[in-house]
């Protein structure tokens, strides 16, 4: 029996920081394992959006703590922000239209269907990414990070993992550069269904799925996770776990001061880096099982 009541809209929260452009993707870092999404950017200022149940005097402290730790290690700043109730939306839809053409690296370039690509384009893997409030249109560093090493290991005929898909960019640049056979998996409901319209748009085979399928250990030989510190530590041992015995991991979302923290984490786990580049103050990892070449 169906019913004609409309679905009460989710309370909000929109937070703006009155922070510089050069040290907002940090924020960024520190804000989203604490719930916030929905990001956007000016030169002075930064929003995010937070479930008001979320919202507590725990929380309230945590900011201020990361606000602190900011201010302490930019000295001369001082850093605030404002707090608003609202219902939901699509918060980066002014974004949105305004993503333009990236080319992410010598041979992988990503395009809204609304931009055109350019002559110095042909030839190149071609990413159509429409961004819908997730994460992974090639504008933040982590993302480039990831594809360089993901077209430097990902070879014919390999079996890839997405952790975090965001909008499926990896995923789909995985299929196109020749693996066999690539699943995404993203627990937030506007990441799925982004990765699932981006997958049909660029008519590769990727499985979009809300949470990571039951595998035999070694099923992966490249596994992706673009996410953050907190959260990519947690999931080490599944990764090892799942990795094949000469596979590769590759893990972002990461500061180069999260470096001492994820090496003081692999201690005892079976994983070592084997390869670390940087942009800005990001870096990305490629990781192999302990004892292998």
């Amino acid at each position: 029996m169906s019913s004609n009541r409309r679905r009460a809209p989710h309370r909000w929260l929109e937070l703006s920081f009155q922070i510089p452009e050069p040290l907002q993707d940090i924020l960024v870092a520190s804000l989203t394992p604490l719930g916030f999404s929905g990001f956007l950017q000016d030169d002075l200022t930064l929003t995010a959006t937070l479930p008001s149940r979320l919202w507590s005097a725990g929380l309230r402290r945590t900011l201020d703590e990361v606000l602190a730790g900011l201010e302490q290690r930019n000295p001369g700043t001082a850093f605030s922000y404002s707090k608003k109730s609202v219902q939901e939306k699509n918060w980066n839809e002014k974004w949105e239209r305004s993503a333009g053409v990236i080319e992410a690296t010598h041979r992988i370039v990503i395009k809204p269907r609304w931009k055109k690509l350019r002559k110095s384009d042909s030839g190149k893997i071609i990413l159509h990414i429409d961004p819908k409030m997730s994460f992974g249109t090639g504008h933040h560093e982590t993302t480039r990070l990831s594809l360089v090493l993901l077209e430097e290991h990902v070879t014919p005929g390999a079996r890839v993992l997405d952790m975090g898909c965001g909008t499926a960019v990896l995923s789909i640049a995985a299929a196109k550069l020749g693996a066999r056979s690539t699943v995404a998996v993203d627990n937030d409901e506007w990441a799925i269904a982004n990765a699932k319209e981006n997958v049909k748009r660029n008519r590769t085979s990727v499985r979009v799925l809300r949470s990571l399928p039951s595998s035999k250990p070694g099923s992966f030989d490249v596994i992706l996770s673009n996410i953050d510190l907190q959260t990519n530590v947690r999931l080490l041992r599944t990764f090892h776990r799942l990795l094949s015995a000469d596979g590769t991991l590759i893990l972002s979302g990461l500061l180069s001061r999260d470096l001492t923290a994820l090496m003081d984490a692999l201690k005892g786990v079976g994983l070592a880096p084997v390869e670390c580049i940087e942009e800005n103050e990001w870096v990305a990892l490629a990781l192999r099982k302990a004892g292998e070449d």
